[in-house]
């Protein structure tokens, strides 16, 4: 029996409210998403820019395997803005740039 394999593709949702970090309260953001085409969530991250311009970027471990259809209850991806392969990676590339400017 073979496995189907489903695209990937990449979204993000705006947000506003508090930020998960705790750091940020009534600010906004965006959660950018790699998902497969069924809803199925691989990867999201929490994007805001603080006042100073600086762009925080915190991963969402616990979102991974939850599906935007079926566990979220959305019935469409309306809520979710299509992006770009490239802006994902861009958003990506700050948590690891953040993290190896932590060990210094």
């Amino acid at each position: 029996m073979t496995r189907e394999t489903q695209s990937e593709i990449y979204m993000r949702e705006y947000w506003t409210g508090d930020s998960r970090d705790g750091l940020i309260t009534n600010g906004d953001g965006y959660h950018y998403l790699r998902m497969q085409e069924n809803g199925a969530i691989l990867e999201a991250l929490e994007f805001y820019e603080r006042d100073d311009g600086e762009e925080i970027v915190t991963p969402l471990p616990d979102m991974s395997e939850v599906n935007w259809i079926t566990d979220l209850g959305f019935e469409d991806f309306e809520a979710l803005e299509k992006i770009s392969q490239a802006d994902f990676d861009r958003i990506k590339q700050l948590t690891l740039s953040s993290n190896s400017s932590d060990q210094l």
